[in-house]
């Protein structure tokens, strides 16, 4: 009798063991399963990003830059807080300046805001589905408020970088 009762606690603690050791690996593959999707969504997050400047010009101290939404995201207001515009560019008197401009409702200097969003910039085209908002396959216009102007014949960049993707530069003529 005794080594009976000896075998079922044996039996006993080697099942619970079991269990124990089935459960933690469980565990570890959910952990694993829920880190890999996190990791393939953030990856298709910035592959879904892919905002392109495609020109820029300068008038007086106001820079407007085209930029086209080739990717799938779509951006309105809020997002665009976290938007970096960046201009290097040389002034009227020949001194260099970086100008990081920070997005605005209401246009001043350092600051950028949304001109319009186009169907088609190149024609002129207004966009008409979901207004104020950049979708994919549609141009937006920024006008950015330098504090001082750029330098005639001088060749200037502008760098814009949405969170959550590519870094996309442009050039322009002073």
């Amino acid at each position: 009798m005794g080594t009976a009762v000896i075998a079922v606690l044996a039996f006993a603690i080697v099942l619970g063991a079991a269990f124990t050791a089935l459960g933690d690996l469980v565990n570890l593959s959910v952990t694993s399963a829920n880190s890999l999707r996190n990791s393939w969504s953030e990856a298709e997050r910035t592959v879904d990003s892919y905002i392109v400047p495609t020109s820029a010009s300068v008038s007086g101290t106001d820079v407007d830059v085209v930029i086209s939404n080739t990717g799938r995201l779509k951006y309105a207001s809020p997002e665009l807080n976290d938007w970096e515009v960046v201009v290097r560019y040389e002034d009227d008197e020949g001194d260099s300046r970086i100008e990081y401009l920070d997005y605005a409702s209401t246009l001043s200097t350092g600051k950028w805001t949304v001109q319009q969003i186009y169907r088609d910039h190149s024609q002129s085209l207004a966009e008409v589905y979901e207004p104020n908002i950049l979708n994919m396959n549609e141009q937006m216009v920024i006008r950015g408020r330098l504090a001082n102007t750029p330098g005639t014949g001088t060749i200037n960049q502008v760098t814009v970088a949405p969170p959550e993707g590519d870094v996309g530069a442009v050039h322009f003529d002073g």
